[in-house]
This record gives structure tokens, sequence and C-alpha cells, in this order.
């Protein structure tokens, strides 16, 4: 649910392949909305997952708002069998149940789908409370909720892909439990029952917004936060035990958005990577933080299990102090390794009221990261009640899919859009032209495209020229004639400082 302030303390063979790839040849070039109903109700908090065993079955959920005060809901889902193509989508409520808040989605080995919630579900099943369903035809529908606890905040859900044991954590803060402990529970036999609720957190380490990850050897990893600063906890055998003393991966200074639309997008995320690339095993978080004079991500990561981790690195290019508002990002690592931070951005509107939806990826596992790119097919409005807590995205198949809400029909739905991730304008020069495994370190320079790196890679220009030769694109570059490979523009005007004749700061 909305967080107060007072709480933030396969299918396999040829004919996979081949159907993969007519279905992502087809992918329109824009955004595409998830959500199918017609009422004038907003849509908002997303999750999104993708089948291991069929790259182009992906669901996505979130909560489909019905009253605003005080609040109600019900969830709303989404499944596509193409890749995001085409969706349809579903509620689960809709008077038949008192659902609410916080969905997130999981999926098996076998390509089961899950959905955690909070919720109350009539006899004779009466579930209530975190509840977790599941889905045995591509998302289509979700049926069977089990309790996973009578109480808590925050839910989210992970399915370990190598025994798919079903993990649960949440926020609980009744009077039996210290405010806010961070809570575990877990299912060995597919989510027909979970294990009886435990604390994994400490009264030293209060907080909400947790994540559990599983690691290459079957780790459990959870991270959430309070107000300044980002704790995380580990089992290594299975949720049975855990650290004595959570370690705190990361201080935070508090995100002052200046779209106050954005207030509770400050969580947050974490990701571990699966790939068999030279990072394996590496740990990833990301967060809002406000040290460099306005919201910007930030990302530190850990390879030791979380013992100790990196000293942070911003993940946004734009101009430090710039005023604009980057807010609720979501981290995953790709099948190749790649470090994929998708977040909501005001940069384009000097108002900073409208959002794109930018993404930034990290080649180097996470030390540095190339020229963002706005994923979104403009700016958006966002909405006067309220944004949610956080958006989600999944990646298969080299493409990647953010989910997110936005106003631009009058009130919240849910958007996605594909993205190529070796070539995200698909003007066929890939990101990383020169194949040497980090992508904008040789970008194409003098007309040329071969061999090179795409200087503009969030905008087709398969010509690639750049007459001020700094390694940014004319396509892109906010002062095309003047050398400026920073790219640097406090105002937001769209004119880069080193060619505005009357820059101003914020």
């Amino acid at each position: 649910m909305f967080l107060l302030r007072s709480r933030r303390l396969v299918r396999a063979g040829c004919l996979t392949a081949l159907s993969s790839a007519l279905a992502l040849a087809s992918l329109p070039p824009g955004d595409v909305r998830v959500n199918q109903d017609t009422t004038t109700q907003d849509q908002v908090e997303t999750s999104a997952v993708s089948s291991p065993i069929d790259p182009l079955n992906v669901v996505g959920a979130w909560i489909d708002v019905v009253t605003k005060f005080p609040f109600t809901g019900d969830i709303g889902y989404g499944w596509t069998r193409d890749g995001g193509v085409t969706w349809q989508s579903g509620r689960i409520g809709g008077g038949k149940a008192n659902v609410c808040c916080d969905p997130s989605v999981a999926v098996d080995s076998h390509g089961n789908f899950y959905l955690g919630l909070i919720g109350s579900f009539p006899s004779p099943n009466g579930a209530k409370g975190i509840v977790v369903l599941k889905s045995t035809d591509h998302g289509a529908t979700f049926a069977n909720p089990t309790s996973v606890s009578v109480s808590g905040d925050k839910p989210f859900i992970t399915v370990d892909p190598r025994s798919d044991a079903v993990y649960a954590v949440w926020s609980d803060f009744v009077k039996n439990f210290t405010p806010f402990t961070i809570m575990f529970s877990k299912s060995v036999n597919a989510g027909a029952s979970f294990s009886k609720p435990m604390a994994i957190g400490s009264s030293a380490s209060p907080g909400t917004g947790a994540i559990p990850l599983v690691g290459p050897q079957g780790e459990i990893y959870v991270e959430w936060a309070n107000s300044d600063m980002i704790f995380f906890d580990r089992s290594l055998d299975g949720g049975a035990t855990w650290l004595d003393t959570d370690i705190q991966a990361a201080s935070v200074v508090f995100p002052v958005f200046s779209n106050g639309d954005f207030n509770f997008l400050d969580l947050p995320s974490s990701a571990v990577d699966l790939s068999n690339g030279p990072h394996r095993g590496r740990l990833y978080v990301v967060w809002p933080d406000n040290r460099f004079g306005s919201p910007d991500i930030l990302l530190s990561y850990s390879d030791d299990r979380g013992d100790t981790w990196s000293s942070p690195v911003r993940v946004n290019n734009d101009a430090p102090g710039n005023h604009a508002d980057q807010a609720a990002p979501w981290v995953l690592v790709d099948r190749a390794g790649g470090v994929q931070v998708v977040f909501l951005d005001t940069r384009d509107d000097p108002s900073g009221r409208l959002f794109g939806v930018y993404l930034a990826t990290s080649t180097d596992g996470g030390v540095s990261f190339g020229p963002n790119v706005r994923v979104s097919d403009g700016i958006h409005p966002s909405s006067s009640y309220s944004m949610g807590d956080y958006i989600g995205a999944t990646a298969a198949n080299d493409r990647l899919l953010p989910f997110w809400p936005d106003g631009r029909n009058g009130d919240l739905d849910i958007f996605t859009h594909s993205v190529n991730l070796t070539d995200f304008d698909e003007d066929g020069v890939l990101n990383d032209g020169d194949l040497d495994g980090q992508y904008d370190d040789h970008p194409c320079t003098g007309g040329g495209f071969m061999q090179c790196d795409d200087n503009c890679p969030g905008t087709s220009n398969p010509k690639q020229q750049d007459r001020d030769a700094d390694g940014v694109g004319d396509a892109c570059d906010n002062c095309p004639a003047v050398s400026n490979s920073g790219q640097s523009d406090l105002d937001r005007d769209g004119i880069g400082d080193a060619c505005d004749p009357a820059p101003m700061t914020p």
C-alpha cells in the first residue's frame, strides 16, 4: 500500500526460436498500453517477469485504483504471448475479493506465474493478509489464493530457479513484532502453503520495501530501506538462518523531489548477476539520492555476498544539481551480464511536471554507465493523486520491457516499450559496434559507422554524423557545432551550456 512518510524507517527447439524472431521483428516502435480497461481509474505500482521457457510470455501486475479517499483498489494484471506486441488484461477483486495493494509477480522453471498481493478472499478459501496466487495458463488467470501472513505491508516475492521454492518478504508492523521488522516465509510445494513467518531484520534495522533475490548457488538475499539507510541480509541455507546483524549496504541522502507526485517513489531496488559473465554473483542496489543537489539514481555493488559494498556511482548522466527529478529506479541484470537501470526522469521538462522513462546501461559491472536513453516515446504527465511506490521491468531474448504508469490519457495507465538491448534505437549501428564488451568507449566519428559504437544510442542515426567530433552524434547533440561531450544543460532547455546564449542555473 502507499507508504506514509512516518513509515520510512521453454519451449525448446527451432519452433520457439522461429516464433521469437518473427514476433520480435514485428514489435511496434513506440509505447504500448498494457491495461485494457475503459474506466477512468488510475493504475500504479507495476511488477513484471518473463517466462524462462518462453521469453515471449511476459506477465505484469499493478494496482487498479477504485477509490482514492479512503484508498481501495483491485489488482490488475496483463499477459502477452508475443513478447509485448499485444496484451490481454484482467482483474483480481471486482467485488469478489477485497484486494488492494503491493502486487509483485514471479515465475518458476516450468513457466507457472505467481502473484503476491495484500487482500482478503471470501470463504471457502478465506485467504487474507499477504496472499499468493498461482497461474498455470501463462498468466491468463490466477487462482488458489494462499495466505502467507495475516498482516504486513509491502510484500514482494521471487522464485528460486533451481528448486522452484517461492520466497516472500514483507514489513510487519503489528504489536506482536518489532515495528517495521522485515519478515520471511517460503513455499516448497509450488505455492500451496507457506512456512511460518520469521523475522529476519532486527530492531536495529527497521524499514520497508524489502526485495528478495536468489544467487547462483541458491543464496537468498534481501535488501530494504528506511529514510537514510539501505540494509541487507542473507541466508545460505534456504531461509533457515540469517545473519545475526544486518549489514548497512549504503547510506542515503533522502531525495527531495520538485515534482510532488514522485514523493513516494524513493524505494531502492536490487538485482544479482546470474549470467555466465565475469561478474556472475555480483549484487547490485540502486536508490534515489539527493547528495549532488537534486534527486539522482545511485548504484553500489558487492562481490562478497553483501559483506562489503562499493562506493556509490551516479547512474543518470544529466548535469548534477540541475533540479531534475530521477525517481523509482528498477535494476536488473540481463543474460549477457549487462546492468540495466530504468527510472522516471523529468530532465526533458524545465517545469519538472512531465517525465520520461529512461534507461541507463553498464557493461562493466556497474563501474560506469553509458549515455542514458529515453525509452518512452515522449514525456508525459504524472498524477495529482499518487504514482504509487515503484515501477518494474523484465528482460528476455535480449530485449528489455520496463513497465510504468503515466497520465497521457487523462488518468494513469500502464505502458511498456520493448527495447533492443544490443541496438537501442534499432538503426543498424550496434551500441557496442566494435564488440569490445564496452559500449560508448569508441563512438563513431567522421561519419563512419563500421566497427565503432553508436554515438547516439537512443536516437536513430545510421550515418553517425558528428560535426564537432566530440563523440556525441548530431542527432542527439545539444550543441552539434560546439564540442561538449558531457552535454551539460543546467537549465534543461535543450541547449547545451557550451552554446547556450543565456545559460541559466535552475
